[in-house]
């Protein structure tokens, strides 16, 4: 007679990691592939809890103009464009997630908070909002402004006369967004499938390297430093009037928490770097600055020290005047510097080295008997199956003329749970446009109240409404839901429509991205369908899936797009002896 309590399936298990170096080099650039195979020696892995690990150096262009460059926001996940995973022989692909990084900044924007982003930060190198960086002048939060204790520079402390290259080499360490990684519960019989192969693209430079949002004067506008005066006067500051007497040094006002003794470490600009004034709404911009020094009426820093009455005096190299077409004057606490190191630049071909690439896999060991049994069964014919949750992507695109349009989703997975669409912007960006967000697609205009100015500096991987006024799906021949989804709201970069609220928070759960905050609704704005509820999925094989978009709105589309149009579903790996079928 057999207890009640006894367990029928027992083993014991232990667990440790293994370091397997990438095998095709010890250092990649942009677009270059890193490639890493897994031996079957392995056995049995932890998915979930492996990861990648390797260390990053931003590659500044020769003889370019200095400036902190810091990595997109997401972290090391932003450097992977594509990845595909294979059986050990590389014959059959079990994973494959074209846009990669584009779904993987849904995850990471939506399934978010202030814990899981300071560990992010500590671990992938991703953005955390600083405290020391913080603005003062009502701006939404920014994780790209930190001067202090970021990853890829180092602290400036005390007065600065010299240039100097405050990058740093990161160590980054990230989860692999994919089924069989990071998203896998179960054990992954590596001997079964002869080891695994793991081929990753790296993403251009352009893309993915960024300036802080505290120098550029079309991200959040009011957060960066602001002009208190000439004469340093705390009491009556004066203004640079226009056409006065050139010259060679200015005050920066405490605004944005720039003081206290340390306030020159929070500084975000380098001694080199070039800048000018933009008025803190936008209304108008100093035309141009003049004088020795100058280079299309931008000023060069040649110190930044901390002046005797508390606030920071920056050194400007040779007399500078204000004396361009328009002649604004520069008021005292209503202009702000803005960083033209990179936009003016003729060219910017900056780079990243990704170097001491391994992959730490989580072997798992089990009790030999049961390994040995494991085996029998496969030889006896029988399969082991793996449910994994999977992605795939299909893409399509419109013009920015296109103001209504449908288009059909051809997919063939079995237990599809999700459809998640990014529409991102097609156009093709220079290095000096993405990187400098002079031109890209306007998040906030400038009649909002707190930002002023808000353009995409993620234009390569993050979704944009555009105006769109809504959408719609037609699936077997019905129409879901059944009226359409308004995100006219959204549209005018003021509000939030509800009903796009209550089918994203099922359409992200169903995804396996759990919803915890929608801040990122504008900076990265996604759609999509939930396909069935309490976990569901739907058979999509053989069902017409098409997508219908209006953009009708009061609004002009400003943007061509492409659409990435994720089908998020549970694919089935069946392993026999000799090979791997997959079930997608």
């Amino acid at each position: 007679m057999s207890s009640y309590w006894s367990v029928d399936d027992t083993m014991r298990i232990g667990k440790k990691y293994v370091s397997i170096p990438s095998e095709n080099g010890l250092s990649y650039s942009e677009n270059q592939k890193v490639q890493i195979y897994v031996g079957p020696e392995t056995k049995y892995m932890d998915g979930h809890d492996s990861y990648l690990e390797f260390d990053f150096k931003i590659d500044k262009p020769a003889a370019s103009v200095p400036t902190r460059l810091v990595l997109d926001k997401m972290g090391g996940n932003a450097l992977i464009k594509n990845i595909r995973i294979y059986d050990g022989t590389r014959a059959q692909l079990l994973e494959e997630f074209d846009s990669y990084s584009s779904l993987c900044s849904v995850r990471y924007d939506y399934d978010t908070d202030d814990s899981m982003r300071n560990f992010r930060s500590l671990r992938e190198g991703a953005g955390a909002h600083n405290l020391a960086n913080r603005g003062t002048e009502g701006t939404t939060r920014s994780v790209m402004a930190n001067t202090v204790n970021g990853p890829y520079n180092r602290i400036l402390e005390g007065n600065q006369t010299a240039e100097s290259d405050p990058g740093i080499t990161a160590k980054l360490c990230i989860p692999l967004q994919t089924g069989i990684f990071a998203h896998n519960e179960h054990i992954f019989p590596v001997m079964m499938t002869n080891g695994l192969y793991i081929e990753i693209d790296l993403a251009p430079a352009s893309e993915v390297i960024k300036q802080l949002d505290s120098v550029l004067g079309n991200v959040r506008t009011r957060l960066n430093p602001y002009f208190h005066s000439l004469n340093g006067s705390t009491v009556a500051p004066d203004d640079w009037v226009a056409n006065n007497t050139a010259r060679t040094e200015f005050y920066v006002s405490h605004k944005n928490n720039l003081e206290g003794a340390d306030a020159v470490s929070r500084f975000p600009f380098l001694v080199g770097e070039r800048f000018e004034f933009v008025k803190e709404d936008k209304a108008a911009t100093v035309s141009k600055l003049s004088g020795a020094g100058t280079l299309a009426g931008s000023a060069k820093i040649t110190s930044v020290n901390l002046s005797s009455n508390g606030l920071i005096l920056v050194g400007i190299d040779g007399i500078v005047a204000n004396d361009g077409a328009g002649a604004f004057d520069i008021a005292s606490e209503e202009y702000v510097m803005a960083s033209t190191a990179v936009r003016d630049a003729t060219t910017y071909n900056v780079n990243y080295t990704v170097s001491n690439v391994n992959l730490v896999v989580s072997q798992v060991e089990l009790d030999p008997s049961y390994e040995q049994g494991m085996l029998q069964k496969v030889r006896e014919g029988k399969a082991i199956e793996i449910d994994i949750l999977s992605a795939t992507n299909y893409k399509n695109s419109i013009l920015a003329s296109d103001r209504q349009t449908t288009y059909q989703v051809f997919s063939q997975n079995s237990r599809a749970k999700s459809l998640l669409i990014i529409p991102q912007d097609a156009t093709v960006y220079d290095a000096q446009t993405g990187i400098s967000a002079d031109g890209t697609y306007e998040i906030k205009k400038d009649e909002d109240i707190n930002d002023t100015f808000l353009c995409s500096t993620r234009s390569g991987y993050t979704g944009i409404c555009d105006e769109l006024k809504d959408f719609q799906f037609q699936l077997g021949g019905r129409l879901v839901p059944s009226r359409p989804v308004d995100v006219s709201k959204i549209a005018t970069r003021k509000s939030i429509d509800a009903f796009w609220c209550y089918e994203m928070e099922k359409c992200l759960d169903n995804a396996g991205i759990v919803p915890r905050s929608f801040t990122a609704f504008q900076e990265n704005f996604v759609f999509g369908r939930g396909f069935g509820v309490n976990q569901g999925a739907m058979d999509l094989r053989g069902k017409d899936l098409a997508v219908i978009l209006k953009y009708t709105g009061a609004g002009v589309p400003a943007k061509a797009k492409l659409f990435n149009s994720f089908v998020v579903h549970i694919r089935r790996l069946m392993i026999r002896d000799g090979g791997v079928e997959v079930i997608p």
